[in-house]
């Protein structure tokens, strides 16, 4: 038998934390400012924790923990397909009909960039 001063010795683990119990917080919410909170949410509904902490002049924080506990958070729009402009084939009956361009920055040191036209 060993005793679990050697075996936390050994393992190099802190005997503290054998007998650690996390103590259970009671939540205490700031009556007046949920309510301020509140009111922010009705008249701008999509404002996060950090905005209406910025409207409130109040520390964020507080404001999150509140929107939390509350169920009041606002949640991101998902971000789903956006359409993107579709591209036809170039199709020429003769040549000298379709032409394209292109314009690219060229570093040129000192002078910092240029642009460079390409056709």
């Amino acid at each position: 038998m060993v005793s679990l001063v050697k075996l936390c010795r050994w393992l190099g683990f802190p005997r503290r934390s054998l007998y650690y119990r996390p103590k259970l917080r009671q939540r205490i919410i700031n009556v007046d400012l949920a309510a301020r909170v509140k009111l922010t949410l009705e008249r701008f509904p999509t404002y996060g924790y950090g905005r209406l902490a910025c409207v409130l002049g109040e520390n964020r924080k507080p404001i999150q923990r509140i929107l939390q506990l509350k169920d009041w958070q606002v949640r991101k729009r998902p971000q789903g397909f956006r359409p993107r402009a579709k591209s036809l084939p170039s199709v020429a009956s003769r040549p000298d009909e379709r032409w394209a361009t292109d314009l690219t920055h060229v570093w040129c040191g000192k002078d910092r960039r240029a642009s460079l036209a390409d056709h």
